[in-house]
């Protein structure tokens, strides 16, 4: 039996292109493609996953990139830090008093508006600018990176402080000339 399959072999092996290993490789492709036929088709189709359509109204959200000082009037800062006081969240609170403090040194030309500028960055650059505010900036910017980077714990007397910072630069600010301030007294 095993003569008449050697021969077989090697007499259409000798007629196949590329001999014995051509006849090996297209003998292994024609199984695949069979395999492949034989099977259900529904295995290798890709499937995507569809979105149920619904009638959806998609709200606009203003999204922040939560690293840097929105181009916002202060006043509108201002308001979202006293709504984060109301309603507890006194970490959010304190990053909006920075930001609003930020914003009231960008508008009276005290800071120029550099992204990436750290928070004592800020308070050195307001601090030459605003001498009278140095220690309310540097006071802010110490109670700032205690509660945000080192993870201390903000409560309503953190807020208050970052409020008080708030309204004694603006005040400062006011009698050094550089502009109206509304809402000095917060």
């Amino acid at each position: 039996m095993t003569y008449w399959w050697t021969h077989l072999v090697a007499d259409v092996a000798d007629r196949f292109p590329g001999g014995l290993y051509g006849l090996v490789l297209a003998v292994l492709l024609v199984s695949v493609l069979v395999g492949l036929a034989v099977q259900n088709p529904a295995l290798y189709r890709w499937r995507r996953r569809r979105a149920q359509k619904a009638d959806v109204v998609t709200p606009v959200v203003i999204v922040e990139d939560d690293e840097s000082v929105p181009e916002v009037p202060a006043d509108a800062l201002l308001a979202r830090a006293q709504r984060f006081m109301a309603t507890g969240d006194y970490r959010s609170a304190v990053r909006e008093w920075l930001r609003v403090m930020v914003r009231d040194l960008i508008e009276a030309d005290a800071v120029s508006n550099l992204p990436g500028m750290t928070v004592t960055e800020v308070a050195a650059q307001g601090g030459i600018a605003v001498p009278a505010a140095s220690g309310v900036l540097a006071d802010a910017s110490t109670l700032f990176s205690e509660v945000w980077y080192a993870d201390r714990e903000a409560d309503i007397a953190v807020g208050a402080s970052m409020r008080e910072f708030s309204t004694a630069l603006r005040n400062n600010l006011a009698a050094r000339g550089a502009r109206p301030v509304e809402g000095a007294d917060v």
